[in-house]
């Protein structure tokens, strides 16, 4: 293309260039190009979990938000750990939250019970791509993991030892560093022991723990009907970073209404990305409906 161009471009003067078939077809051939590139409808995935804009599927059974609890323990399991409201599946690498309604506390006899965990409905689900075994779970920085660290065999040492630098402060004794354990186990936190491993396919496009948000990103461009996902502004920091593509920590979303979607539905299914410090931290799919406001 180069080779027949400029020398056509060479030989006339540039007022009658700009006119000529040469120039047209050099200047609009990146515009047909570009249309040429159509984005294809998702493609089925061998995946454990699918996540659609209105439905998440494990191995093909439907895991429906906004249902009670006890449809998902048939189809699940029964959950290793409840922490904080979070029901914890530590071999899966997932976990839910129900809506617990705290205005039941006094009035139910039964609350926090299994009975009424099986009654409630399920209002977000998680799978979490890394935990406190990460580098950035051993560094503090997981979203409700800040400020962790592990009471390691070394850190131990010097926490039990006197400080030549600071001779006034004393050494903790074996009690305070129990205490600091059993504070810091992992069960008392919300990350799976297990993180989960495999690919999720989300919205069609492939999610898997170690993917940069530039990969996902990629994947998806070429898939009918998503965007691209970018950060949800919400720490008030004075800058307008929405849809911003290099914030290393925060929620990723597609900014677009999800409400046509689900067309005669009364819910929508929000999703979204966690990255910290540049690394995939969690899928989240929440349930927002007016019954769940209640």
């Amino acid at each position: 293309m180069k080779s027949i161009i400029i020398p056509i471009l060479k030989k006339v003067h540039f007022s009658s260039a700009i006119s000529s078939p040469a120039f047209l077809l050099l200047f609009l051939f990146p515009f047909f190009f570009t249309q040429c590139q159509t984005k294809e409808p998702p493609k089925p995935m061998d995946t454990e979990f699918t996540i659609t804009p209105c439905q998440i599927t494990y191995k093909g059974q439907p895991l429906p938000l906004g249902k009670p609890f006890n449809e998902w323990r048939k189809k699940l399991g029964n959950y290793n750990r409840k922490v904080k409201g979070f029901l914890i599946w530590d071999s899966l690498g997932i976990a839910v939250m129900i809506h617990w309604d705290a205005t039941r506390f006094w009035k139910e006899k039964n609350y926090n019970t299994e009975e009424f965990i099986d009654s409630r409905p399920v209002t977000e689900f998680y799978i979490f791509f890394m935990n406190l075994d990460s580098e950035t779970g051993k560094q503090g920085k997981l979203q409700y993991a800040w400020g962790y660290y592990p009471i390691t065999a070394e850190l131990e040492k010097q926490m039990t030892s006197p400080n030549p630098e600071y001779p006034d402060v004393k050494p903790y004794s074996k009690e305070r560093i129990a205490r600091l354990k059993e504070e810091r186990h992992p069960k008392n936190y919300i990350y799976p022991y297990h993180p989960y491993t495999g690919t999720v396919d989300f919205q069609g496009a492939p999610v898997k723990a170690g993917m940069s948000l530039s990969q996902v990103n990629k994947e998806r461009s070429g898939i009918q009907g998503v965007d691209e996902l970018g950060y949800w502004d919400k720490d008030m920091n004075w800058k307008d970073e929405r849809g911003s593509t290099s914030v290393k920590s925060g929620e990723m979303i597609e900014f677009v209404d999800d409400k046509w979607r689900c067309a005669g539905k009364d819910y929508v299914y929000f999703t979204s990305l966690r990255y910290s410090e540049g690394e995939l931290e969690y899928l989240k799919v929440e349930y927002l409906s007016k019954e769940n406001e209640k």
